[in-house]
């Protein structure tokens, strides 16, 4: 082989070379993926079972529906909760029970949210709050 022909394969092996070093560093990087993490190595939360819809009385007081931890699974979750109409029932959560709190007659939607550093999940159930009966009604 003459001189040129070996300075001409070495360049190409060089390329090839740097080409293929270029290539794995995509591949590992591509293998990593986004697995919706966040990053932090853990599953985005998912529902693991529904909450029935709940029926209330106006003056009953708070009613303990679910506990989140159930619901949804997840590694280090946080919950939020809502309603669609705080003047009929209110929601909130403590140490992952979700509490309603009838208010006054109507509907409402309650809603809960469990997140985690890879995302998020919800679900939602319906309330109806009746009114209590009046002393002496049939």
């Amino acid at each position: 082989m003459t001189h040129s022909a070996v300075q001409y394969t070495r360049s190409l092996l060089s390329r090839a070379g740097t080409l293929l070093l270029g290539l794995a560093l995509v591949v590992s990087l591509s293998a990593c993926g986004d697995d919706d993490d966040g990053g932090s190595g853990m599953n985005a939360p998912t529902v693991e079972q529904s909450i029935s819809d709940q029926s209330a009385t106006a003056d009953q007081g708070a009613v303990e529906v679910a506990d989140l931890n159930s619901v949804f699974s997840g590694e280090n979750l946080s919950f939020q909760v809502s309603s669609s109409d705080s003047e009929v029932a209110s929601a909130s959560v403590d140490a992952g029970t979700l509490t309603v709190t009838p208010q006054d007659g109507g509907t409402a939607t309650i809603s809960a949210v469990a997140t985690n550093d890879a995302g998020e999940a919800s679900t939602s159930f319906g309330i109806t709050v009746n009114l209590p009966e009046a002393p002496g009604s049939p």
